[in-house]
C-alpha cells in the first residue's frame, strides 16, 4: 500500500514516515527542494509545492492514502498570514481537488490542532469537538480551522486529528525559548509523545472505516493531563535545571488544554508513552557523562543563573 505525507520532513512528520516505512508501507514524500535535506533512501520523493496544481496530481497519482501534515507554523504564520493562507488553506484546497479528480475515495488523514479550540481558562472538563465549540484567535488556528471545513465540505472521505502540542525531539534552544514563555505556567497542557502522535496517524489510515466522517482529539490521556509548569519542570528537572522566574512566563491564557480522547483511544490504541519516556529519549541524545555533569554539578550550583539567561 503506498501513502502520500505531505510535510514530510518536518519535525512530526520524520517520525510519522518512518512508521509507515517500519509498518511495511510504500511512503511518497511531496517535498519542496528548498526544505528538505537529507531523506531516507527508502522513501519516494516527488518534488514539488503544495500550492501547485501539477505537483500535487502528480504526487496523489497512483496513492492509496493520503495523509496532509504540510503546513505553516507559528510563528511565521502570523507575521505573514497571506503566506499562512495560500499554503494551508489554498494547499489543502489543491490537493483536495487533486483526490476528487481521480475518481475514487482514497483515506485522506488530516493533521489539524488542538488549539482551534483557543483559550478556555474557564474550562472545568477535558474538551471535546462534540461538547466545545472552535475559536481561533491566531492566522495559525484560523488557517487550520478553515482547512478543516473545506474538507468536511469536499465530499471526500476523511478524519481530522486535532493533535495537541508536543515538545519537539530534536530541542532547539532558540525555539524553546521562544515558546516557552508564551504559555502560563499555570495553563492546562496535555503530553503526548511524538511516537504516539505517529502512531495515531498510521492507525487512522490502517482502520479508515472505523474513524471516517470523524474529528477526534489526539493527545496523552488523563495520565498525561497536567498543568504547563509539571511538565516544563520534569523536562527541565532530567537535565538537573529549575524552573525559571515566574516572572518571565505570560499570564495569557494560552490555546492548549486538557482533551476527552476516550473516543480515539478507542479507535486508534495509540496512547503508550509518557513524559518521562519524552525526557528519558531526550537525555539519551546527549552524552551520558554531560548528563551526570548537569544534575549533579552545573544544575545545583549555577541552575538559577542558567535558566534566569534562557
Amino acid at each position: 500500500m503506498r501513502v502520500l505525507i505531505t510535510g514530510g520532513t518536518g519535525n512530526l512528520g520524520v517520525t510519522v514516515s518512518r512508521a509507515f516505512v517500519k509498518d511495511g508501507f510504500s511512503v511518497r514524500l511531496l517535498c519542496h527542494k528548498k526544505k528538505a535535506k537529507s531523506l531516507d533512501s527508502n522513501l519516494e520523493v516527488v518534488w514539488g509545492d503544495i500550492t501547485e496544481p501539477d505537483s500535487v496530481k502528480k504526487a496523489v497519482d497512483g496513492v492509496d492514502a493520503v495523509v496532509h501534515m504540510a503546513g505553516i507554523i507559528q510563528p511565521l504564520t502570523e507575521t505573514k498570514p497571506e503566506l499562512a493562507a495560500k499554503v494551508n488553506v489554498g494547499g489543502t484546497e489543491t490537493l483536495v481537488r487533486s483526490i476528487k479528480n481521480r475518481g475514487d475515495n482514497i483515506p485522506f488523514v488530516f493533521t489539524s490542532s488542538a488549539a482551534v479550540f483557543g483559550p478556555c481558562p474557564n474550562a472545568t472538563e477535558p474538551l471535546s469537538p462534540d461538547r466545545n465549540p472552535s475559536n481561533p484567535t491566531t492566522v495559525y488556528t484560523e488557517t487550520k480551522f478553515r482547512a478543516e471545513n473545506l474538507i468536511k465540505n469536499s465530499g471526500i472521505g476523511y478524519v481530522i486529528l486535532r493533535l495537541t502540542s508536543v515538545p519537539h525531539q530534536r530541542l532547539r534552544i532558540s525555539e524553546f525559548k521562544t515558546q516557552m514563555f508564551t504559555i502560563p505556567l499555570k495553563n492546562r497542557i496535555e503530553f503526548c509523545h511524538t511516537d504516539d502522535l505517529a502512531l495515531a496517524i498510521l492507525n487512522a489510515v490502517k482502520n479508515f472505516d472505523k474513524v471516517k466522517g470523524n474529528t477526534l482529539m489526539i493527545g496523552g490521556g488523563p495520565s498525561q493531563q497536567m498543568l504547563f509548569e509539571d511538565m516544563l519542570r520534569t523536562i527541565l528537572g532530567s537535565f538537573g535545571l529549575p524552573l525559571p522566574p515566574r516572572h518571565k512566563f505570560s499570564v495569557e491564557p494560552f490555546p492548549l488544554d486538557w482533551y476527552d480522547t476516550t473516543r480515539s483511544q478507542e479507535l486508534l490504541k495509540f496512547q503508550n508513552k509518557t513524559l518521562d519516556d519524552y525526557c528519558r529519549d531526550l537525555a539519551g541524545k546527549f552524552p551520558a557523562p554531560l548528563i551526570a555533569l548537569m544534575r549533579h554539578f552545573i544544575g545545583p550550583v549555577f541552575g538559577r543563573v542558567v535558566v534566569r539567561v534562557l
